[in-house]
Parts: structure tokens; C-alpha cells; sequence
């Protein structure tokens, strides 16, 4: 017959046992543990390619300078690691997106921005601020096709008159807007906005602010650019 200090001795070992017993592969909290460390592992692993993913883009083999059409005997391919930041460049990997122009300078071995070239008609574009009725600009957003009318100053009409409105081009687009906009239309008179025009109509468009005419820009039916 077992002792009654034998039977506790037992009992505590029991409890003992029970407590270091190893965890069964179905214990809900190793589950979700191991699989933690899973997704873990595997974020880590597509962080790090990402990372040393490269991207073939172009960059200038000589230096490119305004109105010059670009070939690509001008250029060299080189493999970059941008990330994000490679939908900025023009991508080798797609092919030569056809005719194109360079719009502003890019020096030899710099990488060749999207922003950078154009078509032949971009660079015959210029950029010509008009000034139009403050109540008007509202309306208007920065990269907006508008057609020009202008309303000649009356010379022989005694006081501040006009003619009637006159189309002087159509399809232009809107370049810059006042920094300001909440603030114009009290005690302002006119609003400068830069508009883009081609090369050939600069004159035009000149001569009608310059004499004094009325300038309106109507929002064209191609909407914004």
C-alpha cells in the first residue's frame, strides 16, 4: 500500500510532466507563429529583389540641345535600379517610342527624362502670357485646351470700347495660372495666364494684347490636355 508522501510525490510529478510536455504540431498558437515567420520570410525575400530588380532606360551617348531630333544612335542603353522612380525615364525595354525631339538640354551620360523630349510640334511651341477678366480663370485648369478671341479696342468710340469678339486661334493649352486664384477678380483688373501656342501664331496673339485688346480664352471641346 502506497505511502501518503509517496502518492504526493507522484501527483507532483504528473503536474510537472504536464507542464513540460511538448507542444502538439495542431496547438493553435504555433500555427499562427509558424505562419508569421512564413510571411515574414517572404516579404523580406520580395523586398530584396525588388530592390536589385534593374531597369534598362536611356541615357545621352553626347550632349542633346533643344529643337534637335533624337535618335537612338544618340543614346546608350544602361541597367538602373530605380524602383518607382523609372517610369520617369524613357524605358529601353519597350522599344524606341518613335520621332522624337529634345525640348531641353541633356547632358552627355545623363539618364534621358520622359519630361526631356517631344514631338516636332512641342518644339515649335512658345509660351505667351495674355491677360484675361480675373472671373474667367476659375474655370480653368492647367493643361486645358482653349480657343483665343480677342475683342479689338474700338478707336474711334469715345471711352473703353470694343468690337466684337474675333477668333485668333483655336486649340491652344494652358501653361501656368495665377499663384493666387482665390484672391483675383476684387481690385484686379486682369489675370496672367500663360497659354501655348505655335511658333507661327506668336505674332498674332502678341499683337492683339499689345494693342489693347480684349483677351478671352474659351475652354475647346477636347477639354483638358
Amino acid at each position: 500500500m502506497p505511502q501518503h508522501g509517496e502518492a504526493t510525490m507522484s501527483g507532483e510529478q504528473g503536474a510537472t510532466a504536464r507542464r513540460v510536455r511538448r507542444p502538439a504540431w495542431n496547438d493553435t498558437r504555433l500555427l499562427v507563429g509558424l505562419a508569421l515567420v512564413l510571411l515574414s520570410v517572404a516579404g523580406g525575400a520580395r523586398l530584396v529583389a525588388s530592390v536589385q530588380e534593374s531597369t534598362p532606360v536611356y541615357a545621352a551617348g553626347q550632349v542633346l540641345v533643344p529643337g534637335e531630333r533624337v535618335d537612338p544612335e544618340d543614346l546608350v542603353v544602361v541597367d538602373v535600379r530605380l524602383a518607382e522612380g523609372a517610369s520617369r525615364y524613357v524605358d529601353a525595354g519597350q522599344g524606341w517610342p518613335g520621332e522624337l525631339y529634345a525640348l531641353r538640354v541633356v547632358g552627355e551620360g545623363e539618364l534621358l527624362p520622359r519630361a526631356a523630349v517631344g514631338s516636332e510640334r512641342q518644339v515649335r511651341d512658345r509660351t505667351v502670357t495674355v491677360p484675361v477678366d480675373p472671373a474667367t480663370v476659375e474655370g480653368l485648369q492647367q493643361g486645358a485646351s482653349v480657343d483665343i478671341w480677342v475683342s479689338a479696342r474700338d478707336e474711334e468710340a469715345v471711352g473703353e470700347r470694343y468690337e466684337a469678339p474675333a477668333l485668333v486661334l483655336q486649340e491652344a493649352t494652358v501653361a501656368g495660372l495665377p499663384q493666387e486664384r482665390g484672391a483675383l477678380g476684387v481690385g484686379s483688373s486682369s489675370a496672367a495666364v500663360q497659354v501655348v501656342v505655335p511658333q507661327e501664331e506668336v505674332s498674332a496673339v502678341i499683337a492683339a494684347v499689345d494693342q489693347g485688346g480684349k483677351v478671352t480664352l474659351v475652354p475647346g471641346a477636347g477639354g483638358t490636355g
